[in-house]
């Protein structure tokens, strides 16, 4: 019984040690949140400080043409499904159709609906990319040729001088961040840390340059930093109401997360808004940045954005098999329609030739991709 005690009290010291030594690299707030909340959820924005996005003083509702479209049966591996029980049985959230600019088609889980905001995690990047053009055309970004230095000099000794705006909206920077789960990674200290500015300041480029395209949210992380130094005393959530939510006209309020409750946004993931509102951003793509005559992102910032940033040979392998063929100034490419894409299945799937935008909300991915479901829900918009 002793050496069982002694081994015990080894193994109880051991996990000690490694959790120290874990709060000591990520930090004791990013350490605190991770242990205390776990995971990140569509939920976040509830538990976490953010800057409050106000409903629009005038509120564009939708045009509804619900009689137009008849969910329909869609392929999934050679069987056809109905959409309905896709939603249902993969915790869906929210599902709308827009079609030639009314709103002909959605679906919401039970305790979710219209007014109800959720995290939609990298769909942020998308939306972001158009703040950045938007921050172009007022000149408060002279061109995405800048080096990132020209914003964040911080950043010249690190060698970033080499890095442009235009490198970090394509993921094309050399950055050394990984993305994934790893409890020592940068990425999870990033999603939670309180002290964001100091971690960006601390990121390094790698050794060996980067020859494909690597997702990496740093890249964006770096982007908000030179964005907000850019902004001057105006947070990116105040020039984001003035540019974009306000124009719009969201019907409903939403979030976005920050490190501290007077501190920088988490601009490469934790945007939280309602479906209806989401889709709005989508249909602006889709009217070539012009809302009720008032153009609020300039034409030639959206050709520049869904333009193929990569050639096949620079195409990594792990997207291979991937509907997702490119990548452009944070949307993803697949044929003529552009994605934009979040952790735990959130997507905005906007089809150009169609006229057609599709939201996809969710507490999870469910058992598949949603890509080729949103494009033959696309195609039945024609029809």
């Amino acid at each position: 019984m002793r050496l069982v005690r002694r081994i015990l009290f080894a193994l109880f010291g051991l996990a000690v040690l490694i959790l120290i030594v874990w709060s000591l690299v990520i930090g004791p707030v990013a350490a605190f949140r991770v242990v205390t909340h776990g995971t990140t959820t569509v939920w976040d924005y509830l538990e976490y400080t953010g800057r409050e996005l106000s409903v629009s003083s005038s509120p564009q509702r939708w045009a509804v043409a619900a009689d137009s479209f008849t969910p329909p049966e869609v392929l999934v591996d050679g069987v056809s499904l109905s959409l309905t029980s896709l939603l249902v049985d993969n915790e869906s959230l929210a599902f709308v159709v827009v079609h030639d600019g009314d709103l002909v088609y959605e679906w919401y889980a039970p305790d979710h609906g219209p007014d109800k905001p959720s995290m939609v995690f990298s769909v942020t990047k998308s939306i972001f990319s158009l703040l950045i053009g938007a921050a172009v055309d007022d000149g408060l970004i002279e061109s995405v040729d800048d080096p990132v230095t020209r914003y964040v000099p911080e950043l010249e000794d690190a060698g970033f001088a080499s890095v442009s705006l235009h490198d970090l909206l394509q993921m094309d920077s050399n950055l050394d961040y990984v993305e994934g789960d790893n409890p020592f990674g940068k990425h999870v200290k990033f999603n939670y840390t309180d002290d964001l500015t100091s971690n960006i300041l601390s990121l390094r480029l790698r050794d060996v340059p980067d020859v494909s395209f690597r997702y990496k949210s740093g890249d964006y992380a770096v982007l908000g930093l030179a964005l907000d130094r850019a902004l001057g005393e105006l947070t990116i959530t105040g020039y984001f109401e003035q540019r974009l939510w306000e124009p719009l006209g969201v019907e409903a309020g939403g979030v976005w997360n920050t490190d501290t409750e007077d501190g920088l946004e988490r601009n490469w993931c934790c945007l939280a808004m309602t479906a209806r509102d989401l889709a709005r951003f989508g249909e602006l793509v889709v009217r070539d940045g012009l809302w009720e005559g008032e153009r609020l992102v300039s034409a030639q910032w959206l050709q520049a954005s869904f333009q193929p940033a990569y050639q096949a040979d620079r195409w990594p392998l792990d997207y291979a098999d991937s509907p997702l063929v490119n990548y452009g100034y944070g949307w993803w490419l697949t044929g003529d329609a552009w994605v934009a894409l979040g952790k735990d299945g959130q997507y905005v799937y906007v089809d150009p030739a169609r006229d057609a935008v599709i939201v996809r909300l969710g507490e999870s991915q469910g058992d598949f991709g949603w890509v080729d479901i949103l494009r033959q829900v696309a195609e039945r918009t024609d029809e």
